[in-house]
């Protein structure tokens, strides 16, 4: 069974220090002169996004535990919310929302299947209590 994002930690990061970057699947081989020759080397590969949590003293030993046991040490993959389309409206046109039978827009629920990133997570004390964690996450094909 794979392991889901813990509920009780924020299920959104935070917008400074997210970043989101291509799958790249290419091989570039050098050449005497001129450009490499490219090739695609895989037909999918990783994203790699970056993400940072402000987070309580316990919700980082939240954290903590989550990695050391659920994900067994961050070699385990894990679903997350998709930090770019999950909860938003579907729409029938552009800005008019799909609606249910009480007028509610119908929101798209949508899922990464990530694996923890080459930087872990690592506290730094905001004061106060709180902590930053910057890391980073592998969103697999």
């Amino acid at each position: 069974m794979i392991p889901y994002w813990p509920a009780d930690l924020p299920q959104r990061f935070q917008r400074d220090g997210y970043s989101r970057g291509f799958a790249d699947g290419r091989l570039s081989t050098p050449m005497e002169a001129g450009p490499p020759k490219t090739r695609r080397r895989f037909s999918s590969a990783i994203k790699p996004v970056t993400v940072t949590l402000d987070e309580r003293e316990d919700a980082f030993a939240r954290l903590e535990r989550f990695y050391e046991e659920e994900v067994a040490g961050g070699s385990l993959p894990f679903l997350i919310p998709d930090q770019t389309r999950d909860a938003l409206p579907l729409m029938v046109a552009p800005g008019i929302p799909l609606l249910d039978e009480q007028g509610r827009p119908l929101l798209n629920t949508a899922w990464w299947l990530v694996m923890f990133g080459g930087n872990l997570p690592t506290p730094q004390d905001r004061g106060g209590g709180w902590y930053r964690s910057t890391f980073s996450l592998s969103v697999l094909p």
